[in-house]
């Protein structure tokens, strides 16, 4: 059947009379509505099913030069579009990115005959540029089924946003520095096989003046901008160091890794301060895992090479972390003297429901496992997650069903506690 051009039609009576009259007047609390697909029969059918569950519908478009009035500036956006994938003149996606940012901006229903992974892709799109999801569907469905999934959609609130956080300017980091405030909070890593506590990940914290706790995501960036971010780095690796040396001379065998950035690692004078603190406290640096991204692995090839082969030569292990989030060239990662592979937590969350997940947690672990590397799966909360990972051929694991990140003290006495350093998880 031939579709008929973008174009756009008033609302039509609710019954019979197919000739284009005006859109009735809204009721007070009356759910608004546009429908946006290329099919003029599907589009008139789904528009019958939901004037008949109560819905104002405004309008059918069959493309998007028929949505041209509704997106103009002022003009009032209905309470949700559901919207097909693709149309003559564009497609859904470009539709979502659209009103994506408005303030009255609509839910989308997503209704296409398109293969589920692009209506799933264009479900993510939605998530990505917060424009609301009323749902999906794959057509061919009937349209009182469309329906009533729109009538059983509550749409949320928008959330009040919070406060922004006092800005941390140089003068507030370096009082963080002389107050001792900038401090490791150490999260457990276990081996899977034996349930031992094998290792800790050193994780950024401070403490404002007021004693609140600053996270990562603050301090990171406001430590880059003013040049301290080197220092601050060395001062986590130095309380690191003490903490693994402390361990060690109570008889409990573990090791550290601390995040450091390829422009810290750049930086010559850094790495032999490195060595110089492990060397005053008499700590062998090989309990000492240096962390990267894989987003820094996978820029300037020979400034990478150089500075991890020279971690390696000055004696620290080496792990590439957020494995899985950025586009790397294998040849170039196994041209890295990698000694461990951390799996993103965003592939680890809910993986035993999700076979994409699954597809990737398994191709990171068998690349890992074949490059010699242990791999370690972060993030993992659950005992089906952790079932999952050890039947990937993960080696380690870390997150909340393990422990949350403690103070280094806390991390101490949480070990003495321990059995022989085994923990007892789920099986």
């Amino acid at each position: 059947m031939n579709s008929p051009a973008p174009s756009i039609e008033t609302a039509a009576p609710p019954r019979g009379d197919d000739r284009a009259q005006p859109a009735p007047a809204s009721q007070p609390n009356q759910r608004t509505a546009w429908i946006v697909i290329k099919d003029s029969a599907d589009a008139q059918a789904i528009a019958g099913a939901m004037r008949d569950d109560g819905w104002l519908v405004q309008g059918i478009a069959h493309g998007l030069a028929g949505v041209r009035g509704l997106l103009a500036p002022g003009k009032r956006l209905p309470d949700v579009l559901v919207i097909g994938l693709r149309f003559d003149d564009g497609d859904g996606l470009q539709l979502i990115r659209t009103i994506a940012g408005r303030p009255d901006v609509p839910a989308v229903f997503i209704a296409s005959h398109q293969q589920r992974a692009v209506i799933e892709a264009a479900a993510v799109l939605a998530e990505v540029c917060r424009v609301p999801l009323a749902g999906i569907a794959e057509q061919p469905d009937d349209a009182p089924a469309i329906s009533r999934a729109l009538a059983a959609y509550e749409r949320k609130p928008p959330t009040s946003r919070a406060t922004a956080p006092e800005h941390l300017g140089r003068d507030k980091l370096l009082s963080m520095f002389d107050r001792g405030a900038l401090v490791p909070w150490m999260q457990p890593k276990l081996r899977i096989d034996t349930r031992e506590v094998v290792g800790f990940e050193a994780l950024m914290r401070a403490h404002d003046e007021k004693g609140q706790l600053v996270m990562p995501d603050r301090l990171v960036c406001a430590l880059a901008a003013n040049d301290l971010l080197d220092e601050a780095t060395m001062r986590m690796a130095k309380q690191t160091m003490e903490f693994v040396a402390t361990c060690l001379s109570e008889g409990m065998a573990v090791s550290a890794s601390i995040n450091v950035s390829m422009q810290s690692l750049a930086n010559f004078a850094f790495c032999q301060e490195l060595t110089r603190a492990a060397e005053q406290i008499d700590l062998d640096p090989s309990w000492i895992t240096i962390e990267i991204t894989e987003t820094d692995a996978m820029s300037d090839l020979c400034q990478v090479i150089e500075n991890t082969a020279r971690i390696r030569m000055l004696g620290f292990n080496l792990a590439i972390d957020d494995f899985g989030t950025a586009y790397s060239s294998l040849f170039q990662l196994s041209r890295i003297p990698f000694s461990e592979l951390k799996i993103e937590r965003a592939f680890v969350s809910s993986v035993d429901r999700d076979a994409a997940k699954q597809a990737i947690v398994r191709a990171c672990a068998l690349l890992g496992n074949s490059l010699g590397l242990h791999v370690v799966a972060e993030g993992v909360e659950t005992a089906q997650e952790l079932a999952f990972v050890r039947e990937c051929g993960c080696t380690q694991v870390q997150g909340y069903l393990v422990a949350r990140p403690m103070p280094a003290k806390l991390a101490i006495e949480w070990l003495r506690g321990l059995d022989d350093m085994h923990f007892a998880m789920p099986a």
